[in-house]
């Protein structure tokens, strides 16, 4: 699969339900980016609903590598800068 090029992504990390009224309804990690737009976070190589490396982001400001699919970002690593004050 040609996945093009990785990009990067920041902004704060949140727990919100996703995919409401779907059978795919289920509370995920979202990116919200410092321009107000939510993606979806799935680490590659982690269970894409709920994956402990994940969220342990939760409650923090990150910088993101990966690849954009809609409104998933799929991300390869990327790092906590810190912990945010909005919790």
């Amino acid at each position: 699969m040609n996945r093009g090029q990785p990009e990067t992504v920041e902004g704060v990390v949140a727990v919100q339900d996703v995919l409401k009224g779907t059978g795919s309804a289920h509370e995920g990690v979202v990116l919200t980016t410092d321009n107000g737009e939510k993606l979806r976070l799935q680490r590659i190589g982690g269970h894409p609903f709920n994956d402990a490396i994940t969220r342990q982001m939760v409650g923090s400001r990150v910088r993101l590598e990966g690849y954009r699919l809609g409104q998933v970002f799929r991300f390869i690593h990327g790092g906590q800068d810190q912990k945010s004050q909005e919790r």
